[in-house]
C-alpha cells in the first residue's frame, strides 16, 4: 500500500504500515542530530571486530575464547542501539544499552582470568554470578590495580571509578524500568492538540531529545571501547606486531573523538536523572 493511501485515523489497521514511513522520515531527521557520532561509532565497532583477530601468546586461552562470545553480544547490542536511535526509539536503545553495559563488563573482567572464566562457566543455571554493581567494582579494580582480587584496596580513586561506572547503569535502568520520569518525557512527545497524549508508538525526532540520544551514545561507545581494548591487551601481542600497532593507534583516535563529542554534547539537561545516587 502506498503512503498516500494510508489513513491511520480512520483505519487504525493502517498504522503498522504508516509507522514504516514515519521511521524512514525519522532516520533523516535523527541522522542530522547524531551524525557527529557516526564516525566514532564506526571506528569503535572496527576496534571490537579487530580485537579477536589479533595473534598473541594468550590467543588460545579459555578465558579469551569465552570473553569473545560476550564481546560478540556487545557488538550486536551496540549496532542495535545505533539503529534504534536513528529510527527514533531512544528509550528502547537505552534498554539495549543496559545489556551492552553488562556484557561488556563481563569481557573486561574475565578475558585474562581463567579462574573467573571458570566461575562463569560453572555458575548455577548458567547465569553470570555477579550483578551490575559487582561487575563495575571488579572492572574499576582491574583498571586501577591491574588485577581483580577478593578484597580490593578501598581508595578514593577506586570508589569514584566504580561509582561513576555504576551510575551510568543506574541511569539506563531509570529508562528501562517503569518510572514517572521516563513516562512524563515519552508522553510529552506524543501530545495532541487538546493536551492529551496519543496512545500509539511514535518515533522521537524532538530537538529536546538530542541530549538523551547523545548520553546513550557516550555510554555505548565507552563500554564497547573498553571491552575491545581489554580484550586486545589480554591477548598479549608483541609490541612490534603491525596489527597490534594498528589497533592501538585506532584506540587513540576513538578515545580522542569520544572526548571531543562529549565536550560538544547537550547532556547537561537530561529528562532522566539519577536522584538517589551520589558519587
Amino acid at each position: 500500500m502506498k503512503f498516500e493511501d494510508l489513513n491511520p485515523k480512520e483505519n487504525p489497521e493502517h498504522y503498522w504500515d504508516y509507522l514504516g514511513y514515519m521511521e524512514a522520515s525519522a532516520i533523516e531527521k535523527n541522522n542530522d542530530t547524531i551524525k557527529p557520532w557516526d564516525e566514532t561509532a564506526k571506528k569503535c565497532m572496527t576496534l571490537a571486530i579487530l580485537a579477536p583477530l589479533l595473534k598473541g601468546e594468550k590467543s588460545s586461552e579459555e578465558s579469551v575464547k569465552l570473553a569473545a562470545a560476550f564481546l560478540k553480544r556487545s557488538m550486536t547490542d551496540f549496532r542495535s542501539i545505533w539503529l534504534m536511535l536513528n529510527w527514533g526509539y531512544p528509550y528502547q536503545a537505552a534498554c539495549v544499552a543496559s545489556s551492552l553495559y553488562e556484557n561488556s563488563l563481563v569481557v573486561n573482567c574475565i578475558v585474562d582470568s581463567d579462574d573467573l572464566a571458570r566461575t562463569v562457566m560453572n555458575a548455577k543455571n548458567g547465569d553470570i554470578p555477579w550483578g551490575a554493581q559487582k561487575l563495575a567494582k571488579m572492572a574499576a579494580e582491574k583498571d586501577l590495580m591491574g588485577k581483580i582480587t577478593d578484597k580490593p584496596e578501598n581508595s578514593k580513586e577506586y570508589e569514584q571509578a566504580w561509582k561513576l561506572c555504576y551510575r551510568n547503569y543506574k541511569w539506563l535502568c531509570k529508562i528501562k524500568h517503569p518510572t514517572i520520569q521516563q513516562l512524563n518525557d515519552e508522553t510529552n512527545h506524543s501530545k495532541v492538540d487538546d493536551g492529551r497524549f496519543a496512545v500509539i508508538p511514535l518515533p522521537d525526532t524532538r530537538e529536546s531529545g538530542v541530549g538523551l540520544k547523545q548520553m546513550i551514545m557516550i555510554i555505548a561507545v565507552s563500554r564497547l571501547f573498553s571491552a575491545a581494548k581489554n580484550f586486545a591487551m589480554a591477548i598479549k601481542c608483541p609490541d612490534d606486531d603491525k596489527d597490534h600497532i594498528k589497533f592501538f593507534s585506532l584506540t587513540c583516535e576513538v578515545f580522542s573523538e569520544l572526548k571531543d563529542n562529549i565536550s560538544k554534547s547537550s547532556i547537561k539537561d537530561l529528562p532522566i536523572q539519577v536522584y538517589d545516587y551520589k558519587i
